[in-house]
């Protein structure tokens, strides 16, 4: 992920740095943003599959840089510089290996974050009005924290999901506007794999996230 992030962030900047008949534009957002997630772990000794559905609602900030042309088309990234919660969870677990050395049983705690959270995006003004479509790609890294009572862990794993929005952009003076817009960004389907336990079995867990965001933002145009 950091090396997708590098790369994007390179081409980005040259096109900011090359493109000199094209606008300018830097600004910063918040997003208050919804993620749903839906994963399922599935215990690999006894086949035990628990499923779960959590919404976190969060406010995000962000960073961004983009370059216009004059018929409305801008190419930009946007940088997330802090994590998302996505969710977290307790749950105590009953011994269901019985027949090898591994104890089961105990309090499980789990809880997943995105970061490095970056996006290339297209966007294109539709008439005179202000308004916007958007698209583009999101990249992300999926990280995990947990407490087992198998002493297994979970990895992270990189993420990228697809964006649609439509906006709504003001010119207010001298180069500065406002922007708000509404998001739909559809994660890819992750699977992560815990290290082995004591009996050397793998757990996994698959998960589906989508986040639908409200953004507001301001920036200046040079």
């Amino acid at each position: 992920m950091k090396k997708i992030t590098v790369i994007a962030a390179g081409i980005m900047l040259l096109v900011f740095a090359n493109v000199n008949a094209a606008e300018k534009r830097i600004g910063i957002s918040g997003a208050y943003t919804q993620f749903s997630s839906d994963g399922t772990e599935t215990m690999k000794s006894s086949g035990t599959k628990t499923s779960k559905t959590q919404d976190e609602n969060v406010v995000v900030p962000s960073i961004f840089i983009e370059v216009a042309n004059d018929n409305g088309l801008a190419i930009g990234l946007d940088f997330m510089p802090i994590e998302a919660e996505l969710g977290s969870g307790t749950n105590a677990r009953t011994d269901t290996d019985t027949d090898d050395a591994s104890d089961t049983a105990g309090n499980n705690k789990v809880s997943a974050e995105l970061t490095s959270h970056t996006t290339l995006y297209l966007s294109k003004s539709l008439g005179d009005n202000g308004a916007y479509l958007k698209g583009g790609l999101a990249m992300a890294t999926i990280d995990t924290t947990e407490t087992l009572a198998t002493g297994s862990t979970y990895g992270n794993e990189d993420v990228t999901g697809f964006l649609i929005g439509l906006g709504m952009n003001k010119d207010i003076n001298n180069g500065t506007f406002f922007r708000t817009e509404l998001t739909y960004t559809d994660y890819e389907d992750v699977t992560i794999n815990g290290t082995a336990d004591s009996d050397g079995v793998k757990n996994k867990i698959d998960a589906d996230i989508d986040a639908v965001a409200f953004r507001i933002s301001i920036g200046k145009a040079f």
